[in-house]
């Protein structure tokens, strides 16, 4: 492919480190605050036990998607680079 792109865009502003650091943060904060805002919408509604079972299940799974995105990242990162 032809990389017609002026120079200043291929610049980075970052390294690849603080990027994953970065990243990594961001996962595993998201998925505290998403844990506990959602436990806390559901705690305050007046649901039936299966309801509320089956509501703290399902309230799991993006937390838990974004604490495995935030331990895949490093070597998804690492993997993506081409070898010379």
């Amino acid at each position: 492919m032809n990389d017609t792109s002026p120079g200043f865009l291929r610049r980075t502003v970052s390294s690849e480190a603080f990027d994953v650091k970065l990243g990594q943060g961001v996962c595993f904060v998201g998925s505290v605050v998403v844990g506990v805002a959602s436990w806390w919408k559901l705690l305050r509604l007046e649901l039936s036990e299966p309801e509320l079972f089956l509501g703290l299940l399902l309230s799991l799974c993006v937390p838990l998607l974004l604490i495995i995105v935030g331990m895949v990242l490093p070597g998804a990162v690492a993997t993506s680079k081409p070898k010379s």
